[in-house]
């Protein structure tokens, strides 16, 4: 029937298709039209969630390298600095443990 449909519709067909006809490729068109739309919303269902999941890693990674970024600024903000006089326009800082004997 589909078939003879198609042809019908590219002037192929053997004469001209009846009321009936003509109705049962429309019911069975809008059944396929369903079909492929609930399959396309599925996918899309799945590929929202398969992005929630990504972010909810990226936020997590996010929030581990700030972490680790602020616990190094603080310990560089902890550490004792001793500042070497020297020729240069700008002091030279190194770490004062350097000078413990």
């Amino acid at each position: 029937m589909l078939q003879k449909g198609i042809r019908y519709m590219f002037g192929g067909g053997d004469g001209a298709m009846n009321l009936e006809e003509l109705l049962l490729i429309e019911k069975h068109l809008e059944y396929w039209i369903s079909q492929i739309r609930s399959a396309k919303m599925e996918i899309m269902l799945q590929e929202i969630q398969s992005l929630r999941d990504k972010e909810g890693v990226l936020k997590n990674a996010n929030k581990y390298l700030l972490d680790k970024l602020e616990e190094n600024n603080n310990s560089i903000l902890d550490a004792n600095f001793a500042t070497v006089e020297t020729n240069y326009s700008y002091p030279l800082v190194m770490p004062s443990e350097i000078f413990q004997f």
